[in-house]
């Protein structure tokens, strides 16, 4: 029998599939994230048929862009 991936609470792989990407960006839907990539957030970069994938540097780099703390900034602080 296969094992499932496992992440420790908190953590966030380097590469996320579009249901993680965008829980991640904190939006309330796969579909919302998907509506916004190419404009707000930046393209998979993975795509082979359905299989996409985010890296989270990208993500991060948008996020920063907007003003938001990153888990980075708020670790410095603590």
């Amino acid at each position: 029998m296969a094992r499932r991936p496992t992440f420790p609470p908190g953590a966030w792989p380097a590469r996320m599939h579009v249901e993680m990407a965008a829980g991640y960006c904190g939006e309330r839907s796969a579909e919302a994230f998907l509506s916004r990539v190419g404009t707000e957030y930046p393209a998979p970069c993975v795509k082979k048929g359905r299989r996409q994938l985010w890296l989270k540097e990208d993500l991060d780099r948008v996020i920063a862009s907007h003003g938001l703390e990153t888990v980075a900034d708020v670790a410095e602080d603590l």
